[in-house]
Formats: C-alpha cells, structure tokens, sequence
C-alpha cells in the first residue's frame, strides 16, 4: 500500500511539472514597436486607434525616458542591451543601428550571410538574420565607461532555451531600416527566425517614405513566428517612415500623414494579435524615439509604452530605475521581457524590471494628466535651469568688479546687484512651490519669478537689507525637508529639479536641489547662530541638524543620492570644525575624514544587508563588484571624471563655479576692507564660506553631474558672502 502510494505521488508529480512545463512553453510575447509618435497622439480622440485603446484600458500605461542621459540613437541598441547604448549613424545611411538583413538579400553584389562571414569570420547557420552593423557598434561602445553588452537580451533568452524571431522593417525609399533586429538579436548579430527584408515594405508613390508596410507579407511572416517564437520582435513600420521625413512636410501634412500610418499601424496589430493564442501571452508595444513637437506645441518627449494581453494586469507601469508610478526607462525593457519568463535580470544591466501598480479608477485618464503636466514643467525647467545659472553668474561677476572697484564703485551699483542676490536666490525656494500644483506655463513662471521677488522684499524688510538671502535659504532648507519626508511630488515637479526627459535622475534630490540644499543649510545655520560666541545648546543643535540633513540626502528611500550626501558631510563636517574650535587644526580634519570613511563602509554594508540593491545606486555597485570583482568600482570613476569633464566644458553652471571663485580670488588678492567688514558683521561667514568651498569641491568629485552640485552650492554661499561684502561697503 504505501508503495502504491508513492508512485501515485511521484505520478502526480510528474504530470504537475508536465504542466508546469506546458504553461511555461505556452507562455509568449509580442514586442511591438510603434515608432516615432508621443502620448499627444495616442490621446488624440480624433485619431481611430481601437486596438491600442483597448490594451490602454485592459493592460498597463507608462511614461518611458527614451534618452538616458545619452544621444538619441542607439534607442533600438539600448533596449536591447539593457545599458545605455550608442550607434552613431555618421552620414551614410542605413546607420550600423538599421544595417540587418535576411541572410539571402543581397548587400554589395553578395548575400548577407557571405558578407556577414566577411565581415566577423563566423559562418551564420540555421539562421533567418544577421546584422552586419555589428562591428561598428561595438568599436562605438568600447570606449563606454561602463559595461554595454551588445545582444543580451536575444542572447540571454537563446541560453534560456526560448526561442526569438524578427518581424518587420522600417525602409523608405532612401535606405534600409532593419533597427529591431538591433533588439532582438544575440551576442554575434544574430536572430534565429523572422524576417527583416524589403518584400516587407512595398512602394508607395504618395507616402512620405515612399514606402508602406506590405500588409499581406507581414501577417505571414508574423503567423509564421507566433506558431514557432516565444519572443516575436515586431516593427509596424509606417510612423517611423513619417518621422523621417517629417521635416520636409508641411505641418497640417505631417500630423495628417502621422495620423494615417498611426491608424494603419493600429489595424495591423489587431490583425497580428488575432493570430495570437487564447491566452498565455502579453504585447509590449514601444515607442523608441518620441518624434519632435509640432510647431506651437509644446512636447515633454516621454515616450508611450503598454503592457497589454491575456497575460498582463491593468494599471501603471512603474519600476525600480524610477521609483515612480507611471514612469520606466528605455534600459528596463531588457529586464522586463527576462522577467516575463522568470528568467533573473543579468549584471551587466543597470535596468530593472517593469512592474504593474493598479490604480482606483481610470489609469489612462490618470496618465493623461501626467502627460499634460509633464508638458508644462519640461519646457519650463528648461528654460529655469538655463536663464538661473546665467543671471547667477552674471551677477557674481559684477559683484566682483564692484568688490575690485571698492569705494570707488557708485552705491546704486552696489544696491543693484544686491537686490539681484536677493531675487536669485530665492528662486530655488519658490521653483519649488511651483511644483505644489499643476499650474499652467505662465503661472509657473509667475510663481518662480513673482515669488521670487516677493520674497526677496519680504526678507529684506524683515532684516532692515542686512541680510536677505537668509530668509531664502532657511524657506529652502525646510522647504526640502518637507519634500523629502512628505511630498515628494514637489520634488518631481518643481522646474528647479531633475529632468525625466533627460534621464539623468528619476527620484530623491538631483544635484540642482542637492548643491542648493549644501549652500542655504550652511548659510542659515551660519545666520541662527549670529555670533561666534554662541552657546553650547545651540552649537549641539546646529550639528544636530546639519547631521539629520546629511541622513535625509542620502537615505535610500528619501534623498537617495549618496554623492550628495556624502559632499554635504564633507561641507558640514568642516562646519562643524568650526562648532567646537576657532581655529580648526589638521587633528580635527583627520577626524572628520575618519568619520566620513566610517560612513561610506556603513552606507555600503547597509545596502548589503538590507538588499537594496535593486533600488539603489550603491547596492547596485556592490551587487556589480560580487559579479564582476573591482572593475565596476574604476568604471563608475571614469565615468564620473569623463561626465564632469564634459559639463565644465559645456554646462553654464561651470560659468556659475568660475564666477563664484572669481569673487573669492579677487577678495583674496586685494585683501578687501568690504569682505573684512562684513566677516566682523556676520561671524560665521568665514566658517560658512569655508565649508561651502569644500563641500562644493566633494560635489564636484563625488558626482556624475558634480559641476551642477558645485555651481548651485557656490551660488548660495559665495552670493551670500558677495551680499554682506557689498553691505558692508554700503554702509
């Protein structure tokens, strides 16, 4: 009996692994790509997009950063690779991004399979494509400063046993565009069954492209490749030939013929999906360059991406790259399509997989309200984080030349830029409010600027002109305090912040607010403590507080920038020199860079122990070095010195940094009266413009954007010390 009873169980659990097994294989997904459109069009109710509304309503909605922080080609490239990836096309079209073929096509007078056996010395057997545009693409990203595996995704699915094809092409009349097989295909440029080649496309006289996709040929090979791929890569084609040829088409013309490949593109996927298996599969449509605005409109180029099917839920996508609920990253798709099959996400991307939050109530009309937000606070952002640095530095300039000039400088110049100082930086703090609301564009600006100004008057009432920028700098501090820990939402839509679009942060304190947040936290502690005879009850508070906003800054789940926070210990840590001794000695420094060692190790075995490396930059280092050894530790530093490298050559607040240490040398240099004057008014301004200069070069170094920190931390520092020395002249 009981060996009756074991075979019963080992039969039973044999036939549930037999099913397991059968649901595993059963499971598919379509990647389809819908190139060179933006949520305003799928929005559009004039537009007749049934299919893609009805996944909308049935599946999940987001808001994808197609850039990065990097070019805009190589889009295709990156969503393969799972990492920031380049594929410059250097002015002899088809790009090496676009370069595939079926192996049977001719290319220059031989099929492709002989030149792709010319070009890399691999004979491609018992496959549909190969991409000669490989050896170009990896020379481009060689000198990355970081791991870009080219082909992971069709690579890692290969090795898992699933089984990938490529269907589709975007060609015009001009060139081939075989970009999805870029996605697709494996460590040697190749896809296993599909096909790419120019039966696909056929020729349309009166197409912007010239060219439209060949419906008949498509659903074949499409059938084709659901019945034997567990991944079919599918490019629809027409609004990618649109976009190319946009710029030469009038306007009305553009968005008409948009429109209409938009709603062919629609027809075609339904045709496609129809094909599909009852259930046990999921689409995944993409978009992977948003298209440019329209003249007088105004676009946040946030790319539309949707998970729906059988097998996907309804909501919004969110992911751990973004920590924000509507928002991936164009690197998360690699991860996403390995999760889908259970399959771990590999160490060489820095996406993370796609996730589904369910909303209460209508996820696209929720979604349709990020959009339009998201409208307004890009442009706007633009033009702030472009025009503030500037003014910043213009008037630190003037106020140098009017500290050169000392008392031969006429007092209404002196008054000017003062009140200038004052107006700018408030700015931070009211850039800020203007996130509390989804205003329109001009109430942005009347919030930033009116406000700031507002401001300005209000604090220099309050301080008789003494000292304005104080009332500034406390408003900002506890202005970001309460973003952190409550709202951070402010944060997201302040114009003063990060850029979603630009891909460089998705969530804490960026290094706008970060380096700002340095600057005024040492100014308005410097002016509570007033006198440098202060006692101890308040010195142990002002270290106390100054210690709570390093914890705040760094804190995985608040501020989440380690660099940031580690600059603002260094900043701080020289403070606090200061709190205890007159005159600091190299004892003391050597203490605090102990102390901000010890830190870093306790920091780092946290995201050990705690498991946060999905979440966050250093636990993904730590999770790099465990499976690669040190050499993630000297890439991230490359790739730090080469980012900060290239913002001092190109970012205006380098012009911000230069013009802040200008006042400091021409002060140094003439051993200004102004600047004794005012360090005898306001006793901590020495201490305060000593730990701002260091904490701001630790911004500078620690950061990928530290001339960003940098120049926002001078700004407020060397702009507060620049107002009292041009108080002090005037009085």
């Amino acid at each position: 009996m009981r060996r009756f009873a074991l075979v019963a169980m080992a039969a039973l659990w044999v036939a549930s692994s037999a099913a397991g097994s059968v649901g595993a294989e059963q499971r598919k997904l379509v990647v389809a790509v819908i190139d060179q459109i933006s949520w305003h069009d799928l929005l559009d109710r004039e537009t007749k997009i049934p299919t893609l509304r009805r996944l909308m309503e049935q599946g999940a909605v987001g808001m994808m950063c197609a850039r990065t922080a990097r070019s805009r080609e190589g889009a295709y490239l990156t969503m393969g690779c799972g990492a920031r990836a380049f594929a410059r096309d250097f002015g002899e079209p088809p790009g090496p991004e676009a370069f595939a073929f079926d192996v049977g096509e001719r290319v220059d007078g031989a099929s492709a399979a002989e030149r792709y056996r010319a070009y890399m010395g691999i004979r491609p057997e018992g496959v549909a494509i190969v991409h000669l545009g490989i050896g170009d693409l990896a020379r481009q990203n060689e000198a990355a400063t970081y791991s870009v595996h080219l082909g992971l995704l069709g690579g890692e699915l290969t090795r898992a046993g699933l089984s990938v094809a490529c269907v589709g092409n975007a060609d015009t009349d001009a060139a081939p565009h075989r970009e999805i097989a870029a996605m697709a295909m494996d460590e040697r440029g190749m896809v296993a069954r599909g096909d790419v080649g120019a039966a696909l496309a056929r020729r349309s006289p009166l197409s912007p492209g010239g060219a439209v996709t060949d419906e008949q040929r498509f659903l074949s090979d499409f059938a084709e490749a659901a019945k034997s791929a567990d991944v079919v890569f599918a490019e629809l084609g027409d609004t990618a030939r649109v976009g190319e040829r946009a710029k030469y088409l009038a306007p009305e013309a553009a968005a008409a013929a948009r429109r209409e490949a938009l709603e062919h593109s629609d027809r075609l996927l339904a045709k496609a999906l129809a094909l599909m298996p009852e259930d046990g599969w999921a689409v995944m449509v993409l978009v992977p360059e948003v298209r440019p605005p329209d003249p007088g409109e105004r676009l946040a180029a946030l790319a539309p991406v949707i998970l729906g099917g059988p097998a996907a839920r309804s909501g919004v996508l969110t992911s751990p790259s973004t920590r924000r609920a509507g928002l991936v990253v164009n690197t998360d798709v690699a991860a996403t399509v390995l999760d889908f099959f259970g399959l771990p996400t590999p160490p060489d991307t820095i996406g993370r997989p796609m996730a589904t939050t369910p909303m209460e109530g209508d996820a696209t009309q929720w979604l349709s309200a990020q959009v339009a937000r998201e409208d307004v606070v890009e442009p706007a952002r633009k033009l702030l984080l472009r025009w503030l640095p500037i003014a910043g530095a213009a008037t630190l300039w003037a106020a140098a030349l009017l500290l050169l000039l000392g008392d031969r400088a006429p007092n209404w110049t002196r008054m000017l830029v003062r009140a200038a100082l004052a107006v700018i930086l408030s700015v931070p703090f009211t850039a800020l409010l203007a996130g509390v609301y989804p205003f329109s564009f001009p109430v942005v600006w009347a919030v930033v600027a009116g406000g700031a100004v507002a401001l300005a008057l209000a604090s220099g009432w309050v301080t008789m002109w003494r000292a304005a920028p104080l009332g500034a700098a406390a408003l900002l501090v506890l202005g970001l305090g309460y973003g952190l820990l409550h709202g951070r939402s402010l944060l997201h839509w302040s114009p003063f912040s990060y850029s979603p679009v630009i891909g460089a942060r998705f969530y804490g304190i960026g290094n706008e607010f970060g380096g700002a947040l340095l600057g005024a936290m040492l100014v308005a502690v410097g002016g509570v403590l007033v006198s440098r005879s202060a006692g101890l009850g308040k010195r142990a508070s002002a270290a106390l507080a100054l210690a709570v906003v390093v914890v705040l800054v760094g804190d995985t789940r608040l501020g989440a920038n380690v660099g940031m926070a580690l600059a603002c210990a260094v900043g701080f840590g020289v403070f606090m020199l200061y709190l205890w001794r007159d005159e600091p000695g190299w004892r003391e420094v050597l203490a605090v860079g102990t102390l901000l060692a010890g830190l870093v190790g306790v920091a780092v075995l946290a995201e050990v122990l705690f498991k946060r490396g999905e979440t966050s930059h250093v636990g993904l280092l730590v999770a790099a070095v465990k499976a690669r050894g040190w050499m993630p530790v000297w890439e991230t530093i490359s790739r730090k010195v080469a980012m900060n490298m290239l913002l001092v050559q190109h970012s205006i607040w380098a012009d911000t940094a230069a013009a802040a240490l200008a006042v400091l040398l021409v002060t140094t240099a003439t051993r200004s009266a102004q600047a004794v004057g005012a360090m005898r008014e306001h006793e901590w301004l020495g201490p305060v413009l000593t730990a701002g200069l260091f904490g701001a070069a630790a911004a500078f170094l620690l950061n990928d954007s530290g001339v960003v920190a940098a120049g926002a931390a001078l700004l407020f520092v060397v702009g507060w010390f620049s107002y009292a020395a041009l108080g002090a002249v005037a009085n």
